[in-house]
């Protein structure tokens, strides 16, 4: 069945050339001028993924997604569309539920890779007690990650956060995100802590003779973990 794509910007030739780019992949395109006519849309019938961009009047693109994560579908797939320079946006969208982001002007290639990436995400069963991703292999039962049958001593925190970002392979998380979800509501920490943890667990893979670099750091955001053959950033 073809995959039905929401396209929300108010400027006409961004949502053309979208269109451009998708249509030609099999994707059903539907657009909305604003974001109270996404919103109206999103209530009426089913998408697949809404492509949003961030800065539109009256109704801004944040305000759309938090209305439909908190109202609507808090499971339906969100990919921002964003300027460059606007880290901070990035950050809050990505906090406030978006799956993935794109910085205008874009590669064609990469919106679609992109998109592929966070739908191949929602189609997952992320909820098998084992899996394996590049060749670790996890045990979310035991929380135990082994390497050609070497388990690997990660403590709780570091098992969690690789866990997190091995489940969600090609989503962007800030470090604030994951600080507020892997972390005490009272801890007293902050992003530093994040990064301490990951530097961790790249030392601990190195000490397996695990080599590939699968933590990717997106700079002024946070961290990902590159899909298999897939390293788009």
């Amino acid at each position: 069945m073809q995959k039905r794509i929401l396209i929300v910007d108010d400027e006409l030739e961004m949502r053309n050339l979208l269109s451009i780019c998708l249509k030609p992949q099999g994707y059903v395109i539907e657009e909305a001028v604003s974001g109270y006519e996404a919103l109206q849309k999103v209530m009426d019938r089913t998408y697949d993924l809404i492509i949003l961009d961030i800065m539109m009047p009256t109704v801004d693109g944040f305000e759309v997604l938090k209305k439909i994560r908190e109202a609507i579908d808090e499971e339906l797939p969100v990919i921002l569309l964003t300027a460059l320079g606007e880290s901070e946006k990035v950050v809050e969208g990505l906090q406030t539920g978006a799956d993935d982001y794109i910085t205008k002007p874009f590669e064609p290639r990469e919106l679609v890779a992109r998109i592929e990436s966070v739908l191949r995400r929602v189609n997952r069963d992320t909820k098998k007690e084992q899996f394996r991703v590049h060749d670790l292999q996890f045990d979310l039962e035991k929380m135990k990650v082994a390497y050609r049958g070497m388990t690997i001593p990660f403590t709780k925190k570091e098992f969690n956060l690789l866990s997190r970002l091995a489940t969600n392979t090609g989503r962007v998380y800030s470090r604030e995100h994951l600080l507020e979800l892997e972390w005490d509501d009272h801890y007293g920490g902050d992003t530093r802590t994040v990064d301490a943890h990951i530097k961790n667990i790249r030392e601990k893979l190195k000490q397996v003779n695990f080599e590939k670099r699968i933590i990717e750091t997106v700079w002024g955001i946070g961290y990902q973990m590159i899909e298999e053959g897939c390293a788009y950033k």
